[in-house]
């Protein structure tokens, strides 16, 4: 007998899908370009992520309803059908006046920023005494989130009509180089 053993048997690896990488980068391209035209007109973005925001929360309403004529004798059905009417209430009105909505958005981003550049802050002091740890990073990033927050909330109503566009196009044109990245090597020939 020999004392060597015969290597493990590899599981066969999945060659990408042929349309696969195409798909990607056809995706990753209409994100960019969606994100570079909300970059010139992030008013329009605002307006349309308004709108899209009061679709999505009439849409989450109604569907709630939905599960609630199946299911209404679950507990907490006063809870659920008060959150369903929150929302479609919330939902007509971002319709009916997107631009108040799109203030009220702004408000909540600023503040999500400065709940988020706080937890980030106390995470990162929590974490000081651990050597192999960025806490001053973390720290930066918390204060930087603060910042941005502030200034979101210090500049409405001008920064209500502007930024949500603006975030909105930096975020579709990182989602679509992140799916360039992303995007499924070629089989070798």
């Amino acid at each position: 007998m020999s004392d060597t053993a015969a290597p493990p048997a590899q599981a066969p690896q999945a060659s990408p899908r042929p349309g696969g990488r195409l798909i990607f980068m056809v995706v990753g391209a209409l994100m960019i370009a969606f994100g570079v035209a909300a970059a010139f007109a992030p008013m329009l973005a605002t307006f349309a992520a308004s709108v899209w925001f009061g679709a999505a929360m009439l849409a989450a309403g109604v569907s709630g309803l939905a599960l609630l004529i199946v299911d209404w004798r679950a507990k907490g059905f006063a809870w659920r059908l008060l959150w369903s009417v929150v929302a479609i209430l919330g939902g007509i009105c971002l319709l009916l006046h997107p631009w108040p909505g799109a203030l009220a958005l702004t408000v909540i981003l600023g503040a999500a920023l400065i709940a988020q550049g706080a937890i980030a802050i106390g995470h990162a002091l929590a974490h000081r005494t651990h050597t192999s740890c960025p806490w001053g990073r973390m720290a930066l990033g918390g204060v930087l989130a603060i910042v941005l927050g502030g200034l979101l909330i210090w500049a409405l109503p001008h920064s209500g009509m502007i930024a949500p566009g603006v975030f909105l196009a930096i975020n579709l044109i990182s989602f679509g180089l992140s799916l360039f990245a992303a995007a499924p090597a070629r089989p070798a020939p």
